[in-house]
């Protein structure tokens, strides 16, 4: 198998990687990895990456998610989930409109402070295993969208609420930070993804039925169908392999309109005459002609 995408959906309890490195054995591939972490105790969307498919991780990982969440109002734990230590426990009357404030105040880009119990890098340490050490560190506050914020359910204290946000965005700390600006605290109780990108809950394959994996593997260029794309000549093929860029009189045709480019933030798929996925490349200039900036070339045809 040269590569490919499984939706699958994780189980609570379970890791992330102890889904992978199962995948890995039942199928019985070289290399494999995923789309982005889900904490054990969260279930849904895990996208594994066979193969050369973990070429394409970072596009894959950078896609919008969506989630339905559930936080509990009036206390605050250490981890800012149920796991965690209680720090604080306030009266959480909080009335419907109150909460309705709130989701609109935290629609849009944020700044999010990442949780000492996530998989980022402080001078090359994980801040969970600083954690686990007892150790608290400073962390810079990243921008992150929240794109959507619907209320599903309000049965105090619990919360449960749907969220479509960036990459990178964390829901526990999410969670956390409505908590204070209500003024009661929270932590997040339960996490489902139920999407990346075009990948849906619904889609995806409950663990206990491995015998079907190997015939439900989606190939690297179903799994990027929703990226635009872009196809070059042959002559260019060979000289983006060679480490040039490409020239704008070499490219045959666009999948968008000069218009709808500036409408999108997404890289596109560059193919040969062939149909051979050789590169990721970024649109770029405002207005007019456009250019396309290489990301990344693939060492071989994908």
């Amino acid at each position: 198998m040269k590569g490919g995408v499984l939706n699958i959906n994780k189980p609570r309890g379970s890791t992330s990687s102890a889904i992978v490195q199962e995948v890995k054995r039942l199928l019985s591939t070289g290399k494999a990895g995923h789309a982005g972490t889900l904490d054990p105790q969260a279930e849904g969307v895990l996208l594994v990456l066979l193969g050369d498919a973990t070429k394409i991780s970072a596009y894959l990982t950078g896609l919008e998610k969506e989630y339905e969440a559930t936080m509990v109002l009036g206390t605050t734990t250490s981890t800012q989930d149920g796991d965690g230590k209680v720090l604080r426990t306030r009266e959480s009357k909080v009335a419907l409109r109150d909460l309705e404030e709130v989701f609109d105040k935290f629609l849009g880009v944020q700044e999010q402070i990442p949780p000492m119990v996530s998989a980022k890098r402080h001078s090359g340490t994980r801040l969970y295993e600083l954690f686990r050490q007892g150790k608290i560190v400073e962390r810079a506050p990243r921008k992150v969208e929240i794109k959507e914020l619907e209320l599903l359910s309000y049965d105090m204290p619990k919360i449960k609420f749907r969220t479509v946000c960036s990459c990178g965005t964390y829901v526990r700390t999410l969670c956390h930070d409505m908590g204070e600006a209500l003024g009661c605290g929270a932590y997040m109780s339960d996490l489902v993804r139920v999407r990346i990108g075009k990948f849906k809950l619904s889609d995806a394959l409950p663990w206990d039925r491995k015998e079907i994996f190997h015939e439900k593997v989606e190939s690297i260029s179903d799994a990027l169908s929703d990226f635009p794309s872009i196809v070059v000549t042959d002559r260019m093929g060979w000289g983006i392999r060679l480490g040039r860029q490409i020239k704008i009189s070499e490219v045959k045709s666009v999948s968008l309109t000069p218009s709808e480019i500036s409408d999108i933030d997404k890289a596109f798929k560059v193919f040969d005459e062939a149909g051979n996925l050789i590169a990721m490349a970024k649109a770029e200039g405002t207005s007019g002609v456009r250019e396309f900036r290489l990301l990344r070339v693939f060492s071989q045809n994908i």
